[in-house]
């Protein structure tokens, strides 16, 4: 990939893990109206809400390592 190129994925791969934090407010409210309490894992919705909350941090995490990645080769191609 040229520099360009991977730029240009840095700047979608950011876009995207703003996306997904955006997304990460509205499952903390669904949170909130679910009702968690102190075991969730009674309350049918909140546990549908709890998976997604685990999936979403797999999903950041992935997102994170792979700007980081693209970040250090673009400083490689700098030099």
């Amino acid at each position: 990939m040229t520099k360009i190129q991977l730029e240009e994925k840095l700047k979608y791969l950011q876009q995207k893990l703003k996306e997904n934090e955006a997304f990460m407010e509205i499952i903390t409210q669904r949170r909130i109206d679910a009702d968690m309490g102190d075991d969730y894992r009674e309350n049918e919705p909140a546990k549908l809400v709890m998976e997604r909350h685990d999936v979403w941090w797999v999903q950041r995490n992935d997102l994170i390592q792979e700007i980081g990645n693209l970040k250090k080769e673009i400083i490689k191609m700098k030099k």
